[in-house]
């Protein structure tokens, strides 16, 4: 496969109240990968207490944080601005579709971690919230508990409600995680997942019809990104390409480690856990495991 070139956007302004910190994430399992585990802490706001609009056909929650987080989305991340308001209208037309799981979830919870789940994936090492080293998900994570904590709404959150947000944003692209975790951050996840799983053979669905995804990317279509405008086939190449060759420490322990192949000079030998456990110890398992 031939080498994707990669290739980094202009710098954006800095963001002058960032403040990095991390929030340890929890853990409660569930009984099956389609069924979330048991909300914990006081219930969700009620829906119909909050005011809504309607976007691209789809009622969605219409707060002050929810507003602001979808400014602040289209500032920081113009470049995954589209995948951004798309993965969130999914994930509302998901809850749509399933009462029992709508009835569990926090809409501004919701909305706030899938506006914010790539806030931090501008291919620009100048980017007020890209690190050098930390994965895409945990930048963007940091930087959405910090909108949180620095809006006059978000200030006012419990600690639980921010932590959803930073589980939801930071394991967004791990199922064997999400799945099992609360309904806010199950939730989060396929509102991401259903932008990539829609149009695959026997993809997942989530009973979201034509009609309802054809007024989404009416609103907010669809090119792929990627250089020169790649599209949606290459598109998720060329993103994560960029990543194996500029925040290679990033990947090699993780998902994105495969996408690496198709990178001039990118290797993991040297980072992966079996060369610094098993290698060093001098173990050789060749024919160990039959």
């Amino acid at each position: 496969m031939r080498a994707l070139s990669v290739q980094i956007f202009s710098s954006l302004p800095l963001f002058l109240f960032l403040t990095s910190f991390k929030l340890l994430a929890t853990a409660s399992p569930a009984p099956s990968p389609q069924s979330p585990a048991p909300a914990h802490g006081p219930p969700p706001p009620t829906p119909s207490s909050l005011p809504h609009r309607i976007l691209a056909g789809v009622p969605v929650v219409d707060t002050p944080i929810v507003r602001d987080a979808q400014a602040f989305a289209k500032t920081y991340s113009p470049g995954a601005y589209n995948h951004i308001m798309r993965c969130w209208l999914w994930g509302v037309l998901h809850l749509q579709h399933n009462a029992t799981l709508a009835a569990q979830v926090d809409l501004e919870v919701h909305a706030v971690g899938l506006m914010l789940h790539d806030i931090a994936s501008e291919h620009n090492l100048s980017h007020p919230f890209v690190s050098p080293n930390r994965r895409f998900e945990v930048d963007s994570a940091i930087a959405a508990a910090s909108f949180i904590r620095s809006h006059p709404d978000g200030k006012n959150w419990p600690d639980w409600r921010v932590q959803r947000v930073w589980d939801g944003i930071a394991l967004h692209a791990e199922p064997k995680f999400t799945l099992y975790k609360e309904p806010d951050v199950f939730a989060i996840y396929w509102g991401n997942e259903l932008e990539f799983s829609y149009g695959r053979p026997g993809g997942e669905r989530k009973g979201i019809t034509e009609e309802e995804r054809n007024r989404v990317l009416i609103e907010f279509p669809n090119d792929g990104g990627g250089p020169g405008g790649a599209g949606p086939n290459t598109g998720l190449l060329w993103f994560i390409a960029w990543y194996c060759k500029y925040k290679p420490e990033s990947t090699y322990d993780n998902w994105m480690q495969s996408y690496g192949d198709v990178v001039p000079g990118y290797s993991p030998v040297g980072h992966r856990l079996y060369d610094g456990a098993l290698a060093t110890a001098g173990v050789n398992v060749t024919g160990l495991v039959q």
